[in-house]
């Protein structure tokens, strides 16, 4: 079991490696972090269902790598987005703070279910995988929330705030329970 997991952790490495880098410094707008968070929320969307649906199997454990892999990258570019754009608009922050607003529930909906789902990752062995892919979308996570606190306006920063500690609270139960 301990081999398999070995395999899946490389096999992850080298797709998440194997992404093209851009090492052209794009500008980005509210826009673009707004069509970021949706390609977030659709990552999102897919892991719950799949996290649900989870039975131990391989191949399942080996999907959700991949999805996971693709959650961190698009996570990691809607940083690198927000961190790129100037200030936000006062009407770019309120669409920004929008997409939040309605991507904190399917975060906090996705890692209630993971939690759910403990005794299946526990028998699969898998455990220590999920309890590092959890602790890198957190870290990942946080940074953007920083990004995007940092660009948007006072108000909205506030509102912001507020959803950032639902996610840390969801995230620190799920984590603690790995």
């Amino acid at each position: 079991m301990q081999l398999i997991s070995i395999i899946q952790v490389l096999l992850t490495a080298a797709l998440v490696n194997a992404a093209p880098v851009s090492t052209i410094s794009k500008r980005a707008d509210s826009a673009t972090v707004v069509t970021d968070l949706a390609s977030i929320s659709s990552d999102i969307a897919t892991l719950t269902t799949d996290a649900l649906a989870y039975t131990g199997t391989l191949l399942q454990s080996f999907s959700l790598g991949v999805i996971v892999a693709g959650l961190e990258s698009a996570i990691t570019s809607a940083t690198t987005d927000a961190t790129a754009s100037a200030a936000f608009t006062t009407a770019g922050s309120t669409s920004v703070t929008s997409a939040v607003t309605t991507l904190t529930p399917k975060i906090v909906t996705l890692l209630t279910d993971l939690g759910a789902k403990y005794s299946v990752i526990v028998s699969a062995g898998y455990t220590s995988l999920v309890a590092s892919a959890l602790a890198g979308i957190y870290t990942d996570t946080d940074a953007l929330f920083s990004a995007i606190v940092a660009k948007a306006d006072a108000a909205d920063a506030v509102t912001l705030a507020a959803l950032k500690t639902k996610v840390d609270t969801a995230f620190d139960t799920a984590t603690a329970a790995f």
